[in-house]
């Protein structure tokens, strides 16, 4: 059996285990607590250098990935939403130090945006595991952060997505929300207000965002509660 084995459907549990529940975050007035990328939008991503780094595999034994340019186009959408970049010219690499590469064929390692704008690197071996397997690991606060870009073919990139906006509290005991949404040629910014209890909690939804908080005078906790939990899966292949 090969070390870095799994099917994609066993995994919910491993979904769980990688998403966990949402946390709170903390902001005063004028802070945004959420943000959507359209990432179909994007065209490509700059790194900025080429990145190595490790990820768990099958049983959490770690396995190494490179990406050995800056630069990740476009590659696929997942039925799930997820959108896929990869380095051009197979850039990259996956390996153990006891089994060596384990990728092959039409493997692939990069980037994938989910559909909330959320980060993660892959490495989709199924070609090596001779299975539908695709590891990821969320970014990390030291890793090259992917920024969009327009490719000198001149596909347009970025631009468009949503935010929401803590503004702090009325008089009268609730909680502003702004609510900002860019798409092409168009913009939409609106303001909320939300009721609290007496304890300064209350919750809230936005374009189907939801989301509960915790306010003070000065600040804010707020959980955005509908984060989406995506299945982990891979490209289709002929």
């Amino acid at each position: 059996m090969a070390l870095l084995a799994a099917t994609t459907d066993a995994g919910f549990a491993q979904d769980l285990a990688m998403h966990p529940a949402p946390a709170p975050i903390e902001v005063t007035a004028g802070q945004e607590f959420y943000s959507k990328t359209l990432a179909t939008d994007v065209q490509a991503y700059r790194l900025g250098q080429p990145f190595k780094s490790s990820m768990p595999g099958s049983m959490g034994f770690p396995f190494n990935f490179a990406i050995d340019s800056d630069m990740l186009v476009r590659s696929y959408v997942s039925a799930t939403g997820w959108v896929y970049f990869v380095p051009p010219d197979h850039m990259f690499r996956a390996w153990h130090s006891l089994l060596g590469s384990v990728i092959r064929g039409r493997d692939s390692v990069g980037l994938r945006v989910g559909p909330a704008g959320q980060m993660e690197w892959f490495v989709d071996n199924a070609s090596y595991t001779r299975s539908n397997t695709v590891w990821t690991r969320p970014l990390r606060p030291t890793d090259p952060v992917p920024t969009p870009f327009a490719p000198a073919n001149g596909a347009q990139s970025g631009g468009s997505g949503e935010r929401l906006i803590y503004m702090g509290l009325t008089e009268g005991n609730r909680a502003r929300v702004r609510f900002e949404k860019n798409t092409p040629g168009d913009a939409l910014h609106d303001t909320f207000t939300f009721p609290l209890d007496q304890d300064g909690k209350g919750n809230g939804a936005i374009d189907g965002i939801e989301f509960s908080m915790e306010t003070t005078p000065t600040h804010a906790k707020i959980t955005v509660l509908n984060a989406p939990v995506s299945h982990t899966g891979g490209p289709p292949r002929q």
